[in-house]
């Protein structure tokens, strides 16, 4: 069966608006990550031609403060007892206080309270908890297959267009696509979409005191994708599997518009992609040795694979991500 466009959206009279649920079933707990079939993986699988290899997570305490009150790393290497030369540690953290995928369980219609596919907040935190969402429902064959990378800083210093890589600044699909084009890309169904803002350029040049007043900054001003139903649109449509970027937040924050401008009155892409769609958004990705190596080799698209962490009923998870040529 042909895709559903995203006009096509909702599916079904009294769903949340621009949500595709019941298209891969009503007990789905993949959503867009289904179009990673053997065969897109396989032709996906034919960008491995040089064996160079790069990982695209950061330390997981990297950041000197994580943003809104969130738990840092706490890393505790246990003491060797007795004779024996051996330890264990014990680690503890938020799991958005790095490079993470956002889970279907992160975000859900602010104004239903519902989340992918129907599922309801007591189901995910309340009395009658379940595992549905969790992360553990990608871990059976994990994630993979042909990444492409929308190095925007790169194409805007080469267009002298300036922009604050840590405050604010919406990237348009206009942008986006015109930086495809200028990178030789062409965006196909099941593809997994990567976006470089520069936000790592930017927070390495702070002091370790701005970068505690930058995560303590209020309101939060994120330079990201812009919150627009073209944005929504173009993302559907192309039928992306995944999206992520180097930023903290996908989107730039403030996410909402209002709908004379952004066409998606009072909703996020987090609310959308998410909640909607059952899309990975991922945050915090390290795209710097990523932007070199794709420059280098001339052609920014890769063979990438993730592997979540497999905890029953996760909401978020370091992406363990490689991307090989």
């Amino acid at each position: 069966m042909p895709r559903p466009t995203y006009d096509s959206l909702p599916l079904r009279s009294g769903d949340p608006p621009c949500s595709a649920w019941g298209l891969y079933g009503t007990d789905d707990q993949l959503g867009t990550l289904n179009l990673l079939s053997p065969e897109v993986v396989a032709e996906a699988a034919k960008e491995i031609r040089t064996g160079a290899r790069v990982g695209l997570n950061l330390p997981v305490g990297y950041l000197v403060e994580p943003t809104h009150g969130r738990l840092g790393l706490k890393h505790t290497v246990l003491p060797s007892k007795g004779a024996i030369a051996i330890h264990d540690d014990v680690i503890e953290l938020n799991t958005q206080c790095s490079t993470q995928w956002d889970g279907l369980r992160h975000v859900g219609y602010r104004k239903s309270g519902l989340f992918y596919n129907g599922a309801t907040k007591d189901q995910i935190s309340g009395a009658n908890t379940t595992p549905i969402l969790g992360i553990h429902s990608w871990c059976e064959k994990g994630i993979a297959g042909r990444g492409i990378l929308l190095d925007y800083l790169r194409w805007s210093q080469e267009q002298n267009q300036k922009y604050d890589v840590l405050k604010g600044h919406a990237i348009t699909v206009e942008e986006l696509q015109a930086c495809a084009k200028a990178q030789n890309i062409v965006p196909r169904e099941g593809d997994i979409l990567f976006v470089r803002t520069g936000f790592k350029v930017g927070y390495a040049a702070l002091s370790k005191e701005e970068k505690t007043e930058w995560a303590r900054n209020s309101p939060t001003l994120w330079t990201g994708i812009e919150t627009s139903e073209k944005t929504a649109r173009w993302l559907w449509d192309t039928g992306f599997a995944a999206c992520a970027g180097d930023q903290p937040g996908w989107e730039a924050f403030p996410i909402w518009t209002t709908p004379d401008v952004g066409g998606l009155g009072e909703l996020s892409l987090h609310e959308v992609m998410l909640g909607g769609w059952g899309m990975p958004i991922g945050e915090f990705f390290d795209l710097e040795q990523l932007s070199e190596e794709c420059a280098k080799q001339g052609r920014y698209s890769f063979f990438v694979t993730s592997m979540p962490l497999n905890i029953l009923g996760g909401v978020g998870t370091p992406p363990n991500a490689l991307a090989i040529f």
